[in-house]
C-alpha cells in the first residue's frame, strides 16, 4: 500500500468515525427528548381538554340563557374543539398502566360533547335544556376530577422514566468523554503510525547504507523488518537485493580463489608423489617383459596395471575426464588388490554404459574404493563383497560403491562429510594432530593406513571436496553407513552429451 493510498483511507476512517460518534450521541439525545416531549404532551392534553370542557360547558350555558346564531357558533366550534382534544389524546398514546382510566376519560368527553349537543337542541323547552345542562355539569366536573387524576398518575407513572432518562444522560455523557478519549488516542496512534511508516524505514536505509560504507559483513548489518508494500518498502527490497548482489559476487570470487587455491595444492602434493616417474615406468616395463619372458603372466599384467596406475595419477588434477577413463582405472586397481586379497574379496561390478560418457573429476571412484578395500574389508578374513555400481537417474549418472564390512559410526559419517576446507601444510604439528583426531574417528577394529594407500594424499574428504566444486552442490556425495553393516558411497555427477568412443568397453575383472 503507497503512502497516499494510506492517507486517503486513514483520514476518512477517521472522519467517518467522528461523524458516527456525532451521529450516535445526536440520535441518543433526540430519544430522551422524544420522551420527554411524549409525557409532557399528554398531561398537557388532560389539561387542555379540561380547560375546554369548561368552556364548552360555560358556551352552552351562555347559548341557553340567550339562544342566538353567535352563541350557538361559539359553542358549536368549542364542542367540535372538545371532541378533537379527546382524539388528540387517542393519538398520543397511554402508558399500560394508565389505559383503562385514560379510556374512560375519554369516554367522558365523548358523552359531555352529546349532553352539551342534545342540551342545545331543547334550548326550546327551558325544563328539558336545564336537565340535561346539568347532567352535562356533572360530567364536567367529573371531567374535571379526572384530568387531574390522570396528570397525577402520569406523573407517577413517568417517574421511573424520569430515573431512566436522566442515567440515559449520564450514559451518553460518560459515553461521549471515553469517545473523545478514544477518538482522541487514535487520532494520535495514527499520526504515529503514519510517522514511523515513513521515518522508520529511512532511519533502517540509513543505517544499514552506513554500515556498508563501513565495510561491514552482511552477518552484522542490521535485521531488516517484513517489508511493506509501499514506495518505501519498495526501495528497502530493492537495496537489500543490492546488498545481496554484492555479497554473493563477492562469495562467488572468494570460492573461486578457494578453489583455485585448493587445486593448486592437490597438484603440489601430486607432484610430490611423482618421484623419477620415467625411470619407474621404465622399471616396471622392464619387470613385465622379463616377468612375461620367464612365464610369469600373471605377474607381467599385475606390473602393468601398476604402470597404469602411476601413469593415470600423474594427469592434472583441475582437467575432469571420462568416467570410462575412471572406472577404466579402477579395474587396474582392483586387479592388485584382488591378486593381493586372493579369495577373501569378491570385486562386482554393474555398469550402464550409457552414463560411461559423464564427466568427472579424475581419480575420483578409485579411492572410495582403495577405502572400501583398507577400511572396510581389510580385517574380513572370508566372504567380503565389494559392489561398484553404475547407473543412469534421469539427468545424473549414479555412482555407488558398496562393501559388507566394519562400516562406521554416525560421527564418523558426519566427519566424512564434513566439507569445510582448511589448507595446511603438509608434515607439521597440526596435520599430526588432525591424522590422530582421523584415527581415534576410525572404527573399532581398523587402522589408519599408511600415506602410500591414501591415493597419493587424495583422501575422501578431497575427493568429496572436489566434487563439490565440480558440480556446485552440497549434495553430490551421500554416505549410507553403521557399525558392522557396512558402508555405501554414493555419487551424483550430471550426464554429458555421449561421445563417440574409441576406448574398449569398460571390463569386469573381478
Amino acid at each position: 500500500m503507497t503512502i497516499r493510498a494510506k492517507l486517503l483511507i486513514v483520514i476518512p476512517l477517521l472522519v467517518l468515525a467522528a461523524n458516527t460518534t456525532i451521529f450516535f450521541l445526536f440520535r441518543s439525545s433526540t430519544l430522551v427528548q422524544d420522551g420527554y416531549d411524549q409525557m409532557l404532551n399528554r398531561m398537557l392534553a388532560y389539561k387542555q381538554s379540561v380547560q375546554t370542557s369548561d368552556q364548552s360547558l360555560q358556551a352552552l350555558y351562555d347559548y341557553l340563557l340567550d339562544p342566538g346564531p353567535a352563541l350557538q357558533s361559539e359553542m358549536t366550534r368549542l364542542n367540535g374543539m372538545l371532541r378533537l382534544g379527546g382524539d388528540s389524546i387517542r393519538q398520543l398514546g397511554q402508558l399500560p398502566a394508565l389505559a383503562p382510566k385514560a379510556t374512560g376519560y375519554l369516554n367522558m368527553i365523548d358523552t359531555l360533547a352529546d349532553q352539551e349537543q342534545y342540551a342545545a337542541e331543547a334550548s326550546d323547552t327551558p325544563k328539558e335544556a336545564l336537565a340535561r345542562y346539568e347532567s352535562a355539569e356533572k360530567t364536567a366536573g367529573f371531567i374535571r376530577e379526572e384530568g387531574q387524576r390522570l396528570v397525577d398518575l402520569e406523573l407517577g407513572a413517568d417517574q421511573p422514566i424520569f430515573r431512566q432518562i436522566q442515567q440515559e444522560n449520564e450514559r451518553m455523557n460518560r459515553f461521549g468523554l471515553a469517545v473523545i478519549l478514544v477518538q482522541t488516542l487514535l487520532c494520535v496512534c495514527t499520526a504515529v503510525w503514519l510517522s514511523r511508516s515513513v521515518t522508520g524505514p529511512v532511519g533502517r536505509l540509513v543505517r544499514m547504507a552506513r554500515h556498508v560504507s563501513e565495510g561491514r559483513p552482511q552477518e552484522q548489518l542490521p535485521a531488516p523488518s517484513v517489508p511493506s508494500r509501499d514506495e518505501l518498502g519498495i526501495l528497502t527490497t530493492a537495496f537489500l537485493q543490492m546488498i545481496a548482489s554484492l555479497h554473493e559476487a563477492a562469495d562467488r570470487d572468494k570460492e573461486q580463489l578457494e578453489r583455485e587455491r585448493f587445486v593448486k595444492e592437490l597438484e603440489l602434493r601430486a607432484l610430490q608423489s611423482q618421484i623419477q616417474p620415467h625411470f619407474l615406468f621404465n622399471a616396471l616395463n622392464v619387470l613385465s617383459k622379463l616377468a612375461l619372458l620367464e612365464g610369469a603372466e600373471r605377474t607381467s599384467d599385475l606390473i602393468v596395471s601398476m604402470s597404469k596406475l602411476i601413469r593415470y595419477r600423474l594427469r592434472k588434477l583441475d582437467e575432469p575426464v571420462s568416467l570410462r577413463d575412471e572406472l577404466g582405472h579402477v579395474a587396474e586397481y582392483a586387479a592388485i588388490q584382488q591378486a593381493r586379497f586372493g579369495g577373501r574379496i569378491r570385486f562386482e561390478t554393474e555398469i550402464d554404459e550409457q552414463a560411461l560418457s559423464a564427466k568427472l573429476p579424475a581419480l575420483t571412484v578409485q579411492p572410495l574404493v582403495e577405502n572400501a578395500f583398507v577400511h572396510g574389508i581389510e580385517s574380513i578374513e572370508a566372504g567380503a563383497v565389494i559392489r561398484l555400481a553404475v547407473t543412469v537417474d534421469g539427468s545424473e549418472a549414479v555412482i555407488e560403491v558398496a562393501d559388507n564390512g566394519v562400516g562406521m559410526d554416525e560421527a564418523t559419517r558426519r566427519s566424512l562429510l564434513q566439507l569445510n576446507y582448511e589448507p595446511h601444510e603438509p608434515n607439521s604439528d597440526s596435520e599430526q594432530d588432525s591424522d590422530a583426531d582421523e584415527d581415534a574417528a576410525l572404527p573399532q577394529g581398523t587402522k589408519r593406513p599408511e600415506p602410500a594407500s591414501m591415493s597419493a594424499g587424495l583422501g575422501t574428504r578431497n575427493v568429496f571436496r572436489r566434487l563439490q566444486l565440480f558440480t556446485g552442490r552440497g549434495d553430490a556425495v551421500e554416505i549410507r553407513s553403521a557399525p558392522a553393516q557396512g558402508t555405501t558411497f554414493t555419487i551424483r555427477i550430471p550426464m554429458t552429451p555421449k561421445e563417440e568412443a574409441a576406448d574398449v568397453p569398460f571390463n569386469d575383472r573381478g
